[in-house]
């Protein structure tokens, strides 16, 4: 079983009155940056550039306590609320919190809030104090209880990977066996509902490719009680329609080449992961370059903005489709943090979803190129 470490959760009711901009720390960080804005351009300029750049603030205080506001939180707080970040670029934080306090003054809110050691308190969500809650305790010994693996936890959320219902389902496509999973997304903050997502777990390696996508994407309805309805739905999913589904779009990314169009996606993505130190980014970019091949250099040009998109929608390189899910599967479960993984899993939810752009290009399918980018552990079968 896949051990985990989960920091402690505080539920804290309160109301939105008990929150407030941290203005000592505003005042600090703006005088930072005014600082070096008069270094460089007019004061009158400046202003306008500080007026536009404002954004939410990254500390609160919330009952007298110092806080980060996470970007979940935001989020919590602008559903609730229905403005976004764009009203910090024209109201000062304590107008904005001001005016909230006003209008919603006596409703009581649950605020989630993470606890690590050494570090300060993290503002996870803020709910009505009435919606379910999975605590953090309750859920983890019920994934555990259901085998769960693979667990990982970040900003409030934990996941988890599961063998649905109705078995495994052992099977091929081309050269290599799958079997069928799916993953649990659970909020522990109270913010939104859990999710399960149809997977595909190759055998060659614990690399399994997430659907995140709407299609391939399942809420579960908690009610009044939580832990009865995640019990009822870890005993009994079993999603048939979409494990085939998925299979189908793995059956023909085997069979089509990858366009430039295709691989510059996946490359956006992958600029956005922190790989922890040059070295390793380094080898898995250089993994990555030689699956599709020197593209600049063979269709000469310094890099793939030089190709127009429509272009790049018609030119192929030497990966197929399914040598890209691979890799971003392979990376996501074994080498990027949480949030890039996410990302990588909602990229391949995007891109099996969609017709490929050099659908069926490919007559035969071939035996995956093996470029992994570290040696990975040994599968292991239930």
């Amino acid at each position: 079983m896949t051990s985990i470490d989960i920091p402690t959760l505080d539920y804290l009711e309160a109301t939105v009155g008990d929150l407030a901009p941290d203005t000592e720390f505003i005042a600090q960080q703006f005088a930072a940056e005014s600082s070096e804005k008069r270094a460089l351009v007019p004061v009158r300029v400046a202003a306008q550039q500080g007026l536009r750049r404002r954004r939410a603030p990254t500390r609160l205080l919330l009952g007298g306590e110092q806080v980060i506001a996470s970007d979940r939180f935001w989020s919590s707080l602008f559903q609730r609320c229905g403005f976004n970040e764009a009203v910090f670029a024209y109201f000062s934080p304590t107008e904005v919190f001001a005016r909230i306090a006003e209008r919603d003054s006596k409703s009581q809110l649950r605020f989630s809030i993470e606890r690590r050691p050494g570090s300060a308190p993290r503002l996870l969500a803020v709910t009505p104090r009435a919606t379910p809650l999975l605590k953090r305790d309750s859920a983890l010994a019920m994934v555990r209880a259901y085998g769960g693996d693979g667990l990982q936890y970040a900003e409030g959320r934990l996941t988890s990977m599961h063998t649905p219902a109705d078995g495994p389902g052992n099977f091929r496509i081309g050269p290599d066996a799958f079997e069928n999973r799916f993953q649990l997304e659970l909020p522990l903050d109270g913010f939104g509902e859990p999710r399960i997502y149809v997977t595909l777990l190759r055998l060659i390696c614990i690399n399994g490719a997430v659907g995140v996508q709407r299609a391939f994407r399942n809420q579960v309805r908690l009610g009044q009680d939580p832990l009865h309805s995640l019990d009822r739905a870890l005993s009994c999913y079993s999603n048939a329609d979409g494990f085939s589904a998925m299979r189908q779009r793995f059956e023909s990314a085997q069979r089509s080449w990858a366009s430039l169009n295709e691989v510059r996606s996946l490359e956006t993505v992958l600029n956005r992961v922190h790989w922890g130190g040059i070295e390793v980014g380094a080898r898995h970019r250089g993994a990555f370059d030689r699956l599709v091949g020197d593209l600049p250099g063979i269709y000469g040009v310094t890099s793939l903005e030089g190709i127009t998109p429509k272009r790049r929608r018609l030119l192929p390189s030497r990966a197929r489709v399914y040598d890209l899910l691979n890799y971003a599967s392979e990376i996501a479960t074994h080498h990027a943090p949480p949030l890039a993984a996410n990302r990588l899993s909602a990229w391949i939810g995007s891109t099996i979803v969609d017709e490929y752009d050099l659908e069926g290009s490919a007559n035969e399918a071939s035996d995956f190129e093996a470029l992994f980018t570290s040696p990975l552990p040994a599968v292991r079968r239930n």
